[in-house]
C-alpha cells in the first residue's frame, strides 16, 4: 500500500504511546523495532510520538558546542519537524527505539532556504555540519547513529529503481525494504564488510601506520580494505596487509566493529602480529607507511585529542597524528598504547 494513503487512514486513529516513560529492556526495544520495520501501519502510527534527526543536503544538525556529549545530536518532535518538512513520511527512515521506548527517525529535508535554515539552527542552537566532521564531534554511540541514518537515507535514494529489471521500486514505511512493482524483487539495505587492522611486532613496541593520498597532512592510520567475496575476516586482514605493505601477518584477533557511512561499511577492527621488517608499499594505494614506536604513537594520540579538527585541516607542522575518537582506528591505536588486554577493549569503547 502506498504510504500517503495509508497515513491518511491512520490520521483518524487515536494514538497511544507504545510504552510509558520508564526505561525499557533491550529485548523490548528490539521487538518493538522489529514490529516498526515490518509493519507499515505500526511505523506510521507512531510517527507522532517519534523523535527526528534532521539532515539537510547530507549534513546532520549538530550542536558543535556540546561536542562529544549526549546532547550533541538534535532530536526534534513530530510537531517541530513538520513545521520544516511537512512531506513526512516520504523522506523519513526509521533509526531505532530509545531507552524510553520512543521510535527515532531520520529525515532528509534536502536543501533548505537560507531563512529556514537560519531559523532552525537558531531555534535549536545547532548547525548543519559536514558529516565527516560531525562523526568526530559526537560520542562513539552517536557516531553510529549518524552513520546508520545516512546509510539508510542514501540507500533509499540510490535504489529507487530495480537492479534486476530497471522498473521503479516502492519503499516500506520504515525505509528498510524496497519492492519492485514489475518483477517483485525485494531489496534490503546492507553494509560492505571491511577489515581494519593494527599491525604490531611480537614485543608490542612498534606498530605499522599507513598514509593514503587523501589523508590530511600529518595523518596516519591503520591498514584497511574491503572483504572479497567468500573471504573470512582473517583472510581479508592478511591479504590487505600483504597487498599494501608487503608483510605476512600472523595471529589475527578481532577486537570490535563500527559502522562507517563512507560508502556504507562495517569496519571490523583487529590486531595482528608481524616481525619488524622493511615495508614494501603498494604505491597505487599508499603514499607512505612506517613502523612507529610507542612514544611516537602516544604523542600522535595527544595531538588529535587536543585538536580533533586536525582530521579535516591537517597538521601544518606535518607532525604525526591519528584519526580522532569517532573512528575505530583511534580505539585500536589508543588501547595498544595503553596496553589494554584485547578481551577488555570492547567494554571500554561500548
Amino acid at each position: 500500500m502506498a504510504l500517503l494513503p495509508l497515513l491518511r487512514r491512520l490520521g483518524s486513529l487515536k494514538l497511544t504511546p507504545h510504552f510509558s516513560q520508564r526505561s525499557i529492556s533491550y529485548v523490548e526495544r528490539i521487538r518493538f523495532l522489529q514490529q516498526l520495520k515490518e509493519q507499515d501501519s505500526a511505523c506510521l502510527s507512531h510517527l507522532s510520538e517519534g523523535q527526528f534527526l534532521v539532515y539537510s543536503s547530507g549534513k546532520p544538525l549538530v550542536r558543535i558546542d556540546k561536542a562529544n556529549t549526549k546532547d550533541a545530536l538534535v532530536w526534534l518532535s513530530y510537531s517541530e519537524i513538520i513545521k520544516y518538512y511537512p512531506q513526512i513520511p516520504s523522506g523519513t527512515v526509521l533509526l531505532d527505539v530509545s531507552e524510553e521506548g520512543k521510535p527515532r527517525y531520520s529525515v532528509q529535508v534536502g536543501a533548505l532556504s537560507t531563512a529556514t535554515q537560519e531559523q532552525l539552527e537558531h531555534e535549536t542552537q545547532a548547525m548543519f555540519t559536514d558529516l565527516r566532521l560531525a562523526l568526530f564531534m559526537v560520542s562513539w554511540q552517536e557516531a553510529h547513529t549518524l552513520s546508520r541514518a545516512n546509510c539508510v537515507l542514501m540507500w533509499n535514494k540510490n535504489h529507487a529503481f530495480c537492479g534486476k529489471c530497471g522498473a521503479p521500486t516502492e519503499r516500506n514505511a520504515a525505509g528498510y525494504s524496497r519492492v519492485c512493482g514489475s518483477c517483485g524483487l525485494t531489496q534490503y539495505p546492507s553494509s560492505a564488510p571491511v577489515g581494519i587492522v593494527l599491525v604490531t611486532d611480537p614485543a608490542l613496541t612498534h606498530v605499522v601506520l599507513v598514509r593514503q593520498p587523501r589523508h590530511p597532512p600529518g595523518m596516519y592510520s591503520c591498514i584497511a580494505g574491503f572483504s572479497d567475496a567468500g573471504e573470512s575476516l582473517e583472510e581479508t586482514v592478511k591479504r590487505e596487509v600483504a597487498e599494501e605493505v608487503g608483510v605476512e601477518v600472523a595471529s589475527v584477533r578481532y577486537v570490535a566493529s563500527q559502522h562507517w557511512p563512507f560508502p556504507g561499511s562495517l569496519m571490523a577492527g583487529c590486531f595482528a602480529i608481524a616481525d619488524i621488517q622493511e615495508l614494501n608499499l603498494d604505491i597505487n594505494e599508499l603514499q607512505d607507511a612506517r613502523w612507529f614506536s610507542r612514544d611516537e604513537v602516544s604523542a600522535a594520540l595527544d595531538r588529535i585529542s587536543g585538536n580533533p579538527y586536525l582530521r579535516l585541516r591537517g597538521n601544518p607542522s606535518g607532525e604525526l597524528f591519528v584519526p580522532p575518537p569517532g573512528a575505530i582506528a583511534y580505539h585500536l591505536i589508543s588501547h595498544w598504547v595503553k596496553r589494554t588486554p584485547i578481551h577488555e577493549i570492547y567494554h571500554h569503547i561500548y
